[in-house]
């Protein structure tokens, strides 16, 4: 998810540095380039895409007796880490406006023009009559990068219930874990061409960290159908447990000519009141269903298609941590004599996941 607008464009004439909103004279004008969308600005998205992952899943299993009818299987999954974002940069001459859309918590002046909500950290701007505040360009660009993985193992005992020359059936008990980190990474650098900005620069960079660990018991059937050399298997489970649930976030700027203090722990939307590390234990159900059709190569030798749905029932993720309501001044301390201990908050809002894929393998029996 992607809960928050993070890059806004728009006419100096109507929109300052890409507003969203008042003070803007129109925030229709502006559009939201990457993050979700906010009225009554166009454009915005609330889904950051990923490419496609690719993984490995391996089992194993051992008849606990001579008859068939109790096992033992132990198995995991590993998805490779994914990355994907955004990145746009302006030209030397301040084009386009550019802009990342924040909402202040305390008004923030700029001339006689007070800015008391929808503002923006701008990254780009041309030399332009219609600026409120002197002319002169500032370019720069923001690198925002998204990362996933997802992995996780069991153990579980399987026990035959029923089994004929074509059917089968099973109930599964056991233990699973799965492992869910991700991040979203925001880096932003200023740089003054011309104007009162010539020789400024400064960077600032925000890191939120989320990471969810589920520990449960789980309980499932699983059943088989077998035609000639064809097979179809069906599972469902459902585990029931815990999940270790922990935000880490981190920021901070650097800059040149810019303030009286060179660096900081003030990045654009982590600041000293929300940095840190945090966790919780909560309840959480993990289904999943699987579908596998088979064939035998040979008596030894079976080669398989299978899709899965895996459902996480409570997690936290990177974006749904970001709160825009920040005294924006405290970025690279443009006009914040202090800093704020309550603003932005720390939040800890949860959502749920779901993953979904197709898998080939080949299993062996001797």
């Amino acid at each position: 998810p992607l809960s928050v607008p993070l890059v806004s464009t728009g006419p100096v004439a109507t929109t300052h540095h890409g507003l969203l909103g008042p003070p803007a004279k129109n925030g229709a004008d502006s559009t939201v380039l990457y993050g979700a969308s906010l009225q009554p600005a166009k454009g915005g998205n609330d889904t950051q895409n990923f490419p496609v992952f690719s993984g490995t899943r391996l089992t194993l299993g051992y008849w606990l007796d001579d008859t068939q009818r109790f096992a033992f299987e132990a198995s995991g999954f590993l998805l490779a880490s994914q990355s994907a974002g955004y990145a746009i940069r302006g030209d030397m001459n301040g084009n386009p406006v550019l802009g990342i859309p924040v909402h202040n918590s305390v008004s923030y002046n700029i001339g006689k023009t007070i800015f008391p909500g929808e503002d923006s950290l701008p990254f780009s701007l041309p030399n332009d009559p219609n600026r409120v505040r002197s002319n002169g360009i500032i370019t720069g660009g923001v690198d925002i990068t998204n990362t996933l993985q997802l992995w996780g193992a069991g153990a579980t005992v399987v026990m035959k219930f029923y089994r004929n020359s074509s059917w089968e059936l099973s109930g599964l008990v056991g233990f699973r874990y799965l492992d869910l980190a991700e991040s979203f990474h925001l880096g932003v650098d200023i740089e003054g061409v011309s104007g009162p900005y010539t020789g400024q620069s400064g960077v600032a960079q925000d890191l939120f960290q989320t990471r969810n660990q589920f520990y449960g018991g789980t309980l499932g059937l699983r059943g088989r159908y077998v035609w000639g050399p064809v097979a179809v298997d069906l599972t469902g489970s459902a585990a029931i447990g815990v999940s270790h649930e922990s935000v880490n976030i981190m920021g901070g700027f650097t800059s040149v000519k810019f303030t009286p203090q060179g660096f900081g722990p003030e990045g654009v939307f982590a600041q000293p009141a929300n940095e840190g590390y945090t966790s919780v234990n909560r309840f959480a159900v993990v289904p999943e269903a699987g579908v596998k059709l088979s064939y035998d190569v040979t008596p030894s030798i079976t080669v398989s298609l299978g899709y899965d749905f895996l459902y996480y029932s409570d997690v936290v993720r990177p974006t749904d941590q970001i709160d825009r309501n920040i005294p924006k001044g405290q970025t690279f301390l443009q006009a914040a004599p202090t800093i704020s201990s309550t603003s932005p908050a720390r939040l800890f809002n949860t959502t749920n996941f779901y993953a979904q894929g197709l898998s080939v393998g080949v299993s062996a029996r001797f």
